[in-house]
């Protein structure tokens, strides 16, 4: 039987970044930590590049104060193609949400995804923030999002390095929407070895429901 004092929410998250820093595999994953399940290498190999908006979904159970939510997560995740890089084999970023914009109608969390051993990946979001701007609300939360914790003798990033990019982004969005409230936050996953994870999907639920409190 359905518990009716469950409060149940639909929250929007859409994650950024280069192809393949884990943008389709974060939100895959979380759907089997959702679950309980543990993510392995196989999962993670039968994952694709994305080459348009693709849809995924996880719904997860949280207890906020003395509340207790059923919160679905829907990420709409778009490719890591930038529009001048003239890939053929799939649309680019900006080509995605051009068709797509009419049908994004708030986005209560946006993930800046970037590959800890890969410095690049890292600089590159300074391009991503101007990408995913205009979609934003003044109540939208953002995480700077590091994977491949696994990579532990790869890192490229220092800590100290992280949070001066993440006070970065702020300032960008804040520059671009001065009435921006939302929250922001960094963190470090692995999506092979699952550390982090039941954080991340924590961290997302919060700020979904911190949003929609925002824009009441």
């Amino acid at each position: 039987m359905t518990n009716p004092n469950i409060i149940r929410l639909t929250g929007f998250i859409m994650p950024v970044g280069n192809g393949a820093v884990g943008k389709t595999s974060v939100s895959r994953i979380l759907e089997y930590t959702s679950r309980g399940k543990k993510p392995n290498e196989e999962i993670l190999l039968g994952i694709q590049k994305t080459k348009n908006l693709e849809f995924e979904y996880a719904t997860t159970n949280q207890v906020f104060g003395n509340r207790e939510f059923s919160i679905t997560l829907q990420f709409l995740v778009p490719p890591g193609q930038k529009e001048e890089d003239g890939d053929p084999s799939g649309r680019s970023f900006q080509q995605v949400i051009e068709i797509f914009k009419e049908t994004i109608r708030r986005l209560d969390v946006v993930i800046f995804t970037y590959d800890l051993s890969n410095r690049q990946s890292f600089q590159d979001l300074e391009y991503w923030a101007d990408a995913v701007k205009e979609l934003l609300n003044d109540a939208s939360h953002m995480l700077l999002l590091g994977t491949h914790l696994d990579r532990n003798e790869r890192i490229e990033l220092t800590e100290e390095e992280i949070t001066a990019g993440l006070a970065h982004l702020q300032k960008k969005v804040s520059d671009f929407r001065p009435g921006w409230k939302g929250k922001s936050a960094h963190l470090e996953v692995s999506n092979l070895t699952g550390e982090n994870l039941e954080l991340l999907l924590r961290y997302i639920s919060g700020s979904i429901i911190s949003s929609r409190r925002m824009m009441r």
